[in-house]
C-alpha cells in the first residue's frame, strides 16, 4: 500500500505485531508441550527394584521371622486342603527388596494347572489406586483440580437430587427427591463420599441393579450417564458410601485427554512402570496363566464362576466397557511394581511417572474425620479414613495391629494388600473367592504379616 492514514496505519501495525506476537506465543507452548512430554517418564538416579527374593540372612536384617512365614503357609495350605480356595501367591517386600513369595495349590482346579508366580488375577477393586492415578496425573498436568465440579466436564451432573424417600406400587419404584444444594467435586468421586447409590449402600439397590445388570455389553460413557440419573443419597461430600466414583473419574479422563480411559492407563501408568502383565482384559495367549474364578458350593467343595481359559468373559467376551472401578487383572509382581512406586513417591526404577505432591495425595486422608470410611465398620472409632485412591489407618488405636498411615484395599473377587508407609512394607495374598465369603486367611492377613516383623 503506497498511501495510508494513520488509523489504517495503526491497524496495520497492530495485525501485524498481534500475529508476530501469537506465532511467539504458539511457538512457546508447542516448545512446552514437548518438554513436559520429555521430562515425565524421565529417569532419574534411584535404587534399582529387582523381583529377585531375599536370601535368609537378608530376611532377617530386614526385620522378618522366617518362621511365621512357614507357618503363614501351613494356614494356607490347610485353606486349599480344605477347598476353601483352589490356591494363592503371596508377596511380602521391604525397602524394595521382596522377603516373601509364595505359590500354592492350583491356578485351574478343572485342568490341574498349578498355581504359578506369574499367574494372573482378577482385581476387581484393587483397580482403584490405579485409576485413581490417571485422574491426578491430570490435576498434576493443570487440566483440573480436586475441588472442580463434576458437571464441568460432565454436564449430565449439572442438576443432582437428593432421595427424600421412595415407595413401590406394584413393584415399581417411586422417589421423591429434593435439588442439591451442594455440586459433586471431583474429590468426591475419588474418595466415595459423592451420595452415589452402590451395591454397598444408598437405599436403592434396585435402581442401582438396573443401570449396572447390562454395563459390561456398553462403555463407560453410557453407563455414567445412566448412573447420572440416580437420586443421591446425601449430599456431596457429607457421607461415605462405598460406590461407582471411579467410574466417573474414568469417564473425566476420557474427556480431559481426549483419549479413552484404557489407552491414558496404559500411556501414563502401565508402560512406564513396566506392567507388561495388566490389562482390563485377555487375550487367549494369557488363558494358560488366567486364575479360575470360584465360589463355595455350599458341600464343602468349590463352584466355577468363571474360568481361567479362553471361555473366561474377561477373554471372550465384550471388550467396551473399561471400568476404573474394578476392570483390571494383573499378577503380583506387577502389583508390587505399583505399590513401591508409591512408597517411592511417584518414581520406580529411575523413571518419575509423577510429582511427589501428587503421590502424597494418595497417601493422605482425604475425607472429613467425622466419617467412616469403611463398608462394614466393625466399631465405633472412626478410625478408617479414604485418600485417594486407598482406604487409610488414621491413629494408633482399636485392633487393627499396623500402624497409622497404613493404606490398603481389597478386591471383590478376593485379593487383599496394604502399605504400611511407616515401614516401607508391601503384603499381598492373591486369590480368587467372592470377598462375601471371607476366608480366615484373609481376615488374618495383616495380623500374620506384622506378626512376621520383629523390629
Amino acid at each position: 500500500m503506497k498511501y495510508c492514514t494513520n488509523k489504517i496505519c495503526l491497524i496495520i501495525l497492530f495485525v501485524t505485531s498481534y500475529q508476530s506476537l501469537y506465532s511467539q506465543i504458539s511457538k512457546n507452548q508447542a516448545s512446552s508441550s514437548t518438554q513436559l512430554e520429555k521430562t515425565r517418564n524421565k529417569k532419574t538416579e534411584s535404587k534399582l527394584i529387582t523381583l529377585d527374593i531375599a536370601n535368609p540372612s537378608e530376611i532377617k536384617d530386614l526385620g522378618f521371622d522366617q518362621q511365621v512365614f512357614d507357618d503363614f503357609e501351613n494356614e494356607v495350605r490347610k485353606s486349599i486342603q480344605q477347598k476353601e480356595i483352589a490356591g494363592a501367591v503371596t508377596l511380602i517386600a521391604r525397602k524394595g527388596k521382596i522377603v516373601h513369595f509364595e505359590v500354592q495349590g492350583e491356578s485351574q482346579m478343572e485342568t490341574h494347572i498349578p498355581m504359578k508366580k506369574d499367574a494372573i488375577f482378577r482385581l476387581a477393586s484393587m483397580t482403584k489406586p490405579i485409576a485413581t492415578l490417571a485422574l491426578l496425573l491430570l490435576i498434576e498436568d493443570g487440566k483440573c483440580s480436586p475441588n472442580d465440579p463434576v458437571s464441568k466436564y460432565l454436564p449430565e451432573f449439572t442438576s443432582q437430587q437428593v432421595l427424600i424417600s421412595k415407595d413401590s406400587v406394584d413393584g415399581i419404584w417411586m422417589y421423591k427427591t429434593r435439588e442439591a444444594t451442594k455440586p459433586m467435586l471431583i474429590r468426591h468421586v475419588l474418595t466415595h463420599t459423592t451420595g452415589q447409590p452402590s451395591a454397598y449402600g444408598g437405599n436403592m439397590p434396585e435402581a442401582y441393579a438396573a443401570i449396572t445388570k447390562n454395563a459390561y455389553a456398553s462403555n463407560i460413557e453410557n453407563y455414567v450417564k445412566q448412573l447420572a440419573k440416580l437420586p443421591l443419597t446425601h449430599e456431596p461430600g457429607e457421607g461415605w458410601i462405598y460406590g461407582p466414583g471411579l467410574l466417573v473419574a474414568g469417564r473425566i479422563v476420557e474427556v480431559i485427554s481426549g483419549m479413552s480411559f484404557q489407552d491414558f492407563v496404559q500411556k501414563r501408568i502401565l508402560d512406564p512402570l513396566d506392567m507388561k502383565d495388566t490389562h482390563f482384559y485377555l487375550e487367549p495367549k494369557d488363558a494358560p496363566r488366567f486364575t479360575s474364578y470360584y465360589q463355595p458350593d455350599g458341600k464343602g467343595g468349590l463352584s466355577l464362576i468363571d474360568p481361567g481359559s479362553e471361555k473366561s468373559i474377561r477373554i471372550s467376551g465384550s471388550k467396551t466397557y473399561y471400568s476404573g472401578s474394578g476392570g483390571l487383572h494383573s499378577t503380583a509382581t506387577d502389583y508390587f511394581k505399583f505399590s513401591q512406586m508409591v512408597i517411592q513417591n511417584g518414581e520406580f526404577n529411575g523413571v518419575q511417572i509423577a510429582k511427589p505432591s501428587t503421590i502424597a495425595m494418595m497417601k493422605t486422608d482425604q475425607t472429613p474425620l467425622h466419617l467412616e470410611a469403611a463398608i462394614t465398620p466393625t466399631d465405633d472409632l472412626k478410625n478408617n479414613g479414604f485418600t485417594f485412591g486407598y482406604a487409610i489407618k488414621r491413629k494408633e488405636i482399636g485392633s487393627d495391629p499396623r500402624p497409622a498411615g497404613t493404606i490398603y484395599w481389597s478386591g471383590a473377587t478376593g485379593p487383599i494388600f496394604f502399605i504400611d508407609l511407616k515401614h516401607e512394607l508391601i503384603a499381598m495374598i492373591l486369590y480368587q473367592r467372592p470377598s462375601t465369603y471371607p476366608t480366615k486367611i484373609r481376615t488374618d492377613f495383616k495380623s500374620w504379616v506384622m506378626k512376621s516383623l520383629k523390629e
